[in-house]
């Protein structure tokens, strides 16, 4: 009987230990930056085109537009992305938008909440993308079980953001771009 609650007690310590590091850190910061070699209008609109985010972003399988205010602030989406040979829905909402600027979305999914905003600078090269992430749980076993996968989500992410500048280098000046910015008298 004595075993049993001292291993009782352990394990309460445990789980004790455990949710309290998601009290302590209850959500995770990162970023990550990449230059591209291209105009930030036309990074700009490749990174915020729908229909082409499954070409640097592979796991996506679908993209639907729930509602999209003619500001873009507002606007909600569905993504459908799969993880480890599972369909996962990621519901995003746009909360902030400065066309060639920023962008600021939330995303929301299973236990877990995330915010991405994506600067856009002007640099001698091309564009400067700077990336800040928040991701958090939306319970306490959540919180404390991201705080192990920090590392994870920022590979992660890192890996999306290398991939959509290969996508957006290999990609050719736009006719649009080119017209708008020429002096045909």
């Amino acid at each position: 009987m004595k075993a049993l609650k001292v291993t009782g007690i352990v394990i309460l310590l445990l789980v004790l230990g455990f949710l309290s590091i998601g009290f302590f850190s209850p959500k995770q910061v990162y970023k990550a930056e990449t230059n591209i070699k291209k105009p930030v209008n036309e990074v700009f609109q490749l990174f915020n085109d729908h229909k082409r985010i499954s070409e640097w972003i592979p796991e996506v399988k679908s993209f639907e537009i729930i509602r999209e205010t003619p500001d873009l602030v507002g606007s909600t989406y569905k993504m459908m992305i799969e993880n480890e040979g599972k369909l996962m829905e990621l519901n995003e909402t746009l909360t902030s938008y400065k066309k060639d600027e920023m962008v600021k979305m939330e995303f929301k999914a299973g236990w877990m909440n995330k915010t991405n905003q994506f600067t856009f600078t002007k640099t001698e090269d091309g564009t400067q993308i700077l990336a800040n992430y928040t991701v958090q749980g939306n319970n306490p076993f959540a919180k404390s079980l991201f705080a192990f996968f920090t590392s994870m989500f920022r590979d992660m992410d890192s890996k999306n953001l290398n991939q959509f500048k290969q996508f957006a280098e290999k990609q050719n000046v736009q006719i649009d771009t080119l017209i708008n910015n020429s002096s045909i008298n």
